[in-house]
């Protein structure tokens, strides 16, 4: 079973690499139009052109990242300072009516 394992990968080994190398090249293609595409814009707009490139990518993230509450952000940044005494508030206790339950009683 193992002697098939490892005569499948080395069968598979070549077309990996060619297909991890094909897409390395698209991802570095693609890229590097949008470079030279935003230096265009850059060159002729100038920092207006930058602005107008950022907006879209903004709108986009703001979909992306979750808008988190002022609630949530406080919750986060406060310091927890633990006592080793007693502590000075007390829990809050249920009371509980316990006329229900004695003997004979009529609900």
């Amino acid at each position: 079973m193992k002697i098939l394992t490892v005569v499948r990968g080395l069968c598979l080994t070549p077309i990996i690499l060619v297909y991890g190398a094909w897409m390395l090249f698209k991802f570095t293609l693609g890229l590097s139009v949008l470079l030279l595409g935003a230096l265009l814009i850059h060159k002729v707009f100038g920092t207006v052109g930058d602005v107008m490139l950022a907006l879209p990518i903004i709108y986009v993230l703001s979909y992306l990242v979750p808008n988190p509450r002022l609630g949530d952000i406080t919750k986060h940044l406060t310091f927890k300072i633990k006592s080793y005494g007693k502590p000075k508030v007390k829990p809050k206790t249920k009371i509980v009516d316990l006329k229900t339950y004695r003997r004979g009683a009529k609900q």
